[in-house]
């Protein structure tokens, strides 16, 4: 039988107990499990850790980008599968970036931990099926593609209520550029008036960075 070492950063008590009594049904595989109330306890002791499970839910992209650049800094072998609650397609294509090896979606957890296991120990990079159904629906990389930084200035200081003719002076260009961009955002997002723009971006996952 297959020996993993297996650490929990999983804050939620319900959930992680929730975790270890779906692991113990795994009948091809024996874990060792470790639980972690703290980052910087695991980091003390990442060496001889396989799998890493560890809740983001909550946590800023740019904290998330941290603990990654933490556990790289490492170097060691230990494969990270994040479990979140926030589900968009710029935050797990940046989440993922990062250098997880596994998403999970809370509400996939229960069905999708064991075979995510399974294909993170064999070192494939796998999504549970409602993030994997987000990026194949998304239109992220179009998105990625099209809107430029100004475009992304734009919409930030739209979000920080700011006018046309504010932003307009605050980024030293025409009141004309800041329309320009604004009807081109709310074309990529495909929202029929203005008005809606900021709320559409924020639940595509447009602000995120901003956010952060």
């Amino acid at each position: 039988m297959t020996q993993v070492c297996l650490a929990l950063l999983v804050p939620d008590r319900i959930i992680c107990g929730g975790i270890e009594c779906v692991i113990q049904q795994d009948a091809t595989t024996r874990y060792s499990i470790t639980i972690f109330d703290y980052f910087e306890t695991l980091l003390h002791q990442a060496n001889g850790i396989h799998i890493l499970l560890m809740d983001i839910s909550g946590l800023s992209t740019r904290e998330v980008e941290e603990r990654f650049h933490q556990l790289n800094a490492q170097q060691c072998s230990m494969k990270v599968i994040v479990i979140s609650s926030r589900l968009t397609a710029i935050f797990t294509h940046r989440v993922m970036q990062f250098g997880a090896k596994g998403f999970i979606y809370r509400d996939d957890l229960a069905d999708n931990l064991l075979h995510s296991l399974d294909l993170v120990r064999r070192d494939v990079v796998t999504l549970s099926p409602s993030a994997s159904q987000l990026m194949v629906n998304s239109s992220y990389l179009y998105m990625s593609n099209e809107i430029k930084p100004l475009d992304m200035q734009v919409l930030r200081l739209m979000a920080r209520g700011l006018t046309v003719k504010a932003i307009a002076i605050k980024l030293h260009t025409s009141t004309r550029s800041i329309y320009r961009s604004r009807d081109k955002l709310r074309e990529i997002l495909n929202i029929p008036t203005i008005e809606t723009l900021v709320d559409a971006a924020r639940e595509q996952g447009l602000l995120d960075l901003e956010a952060d």
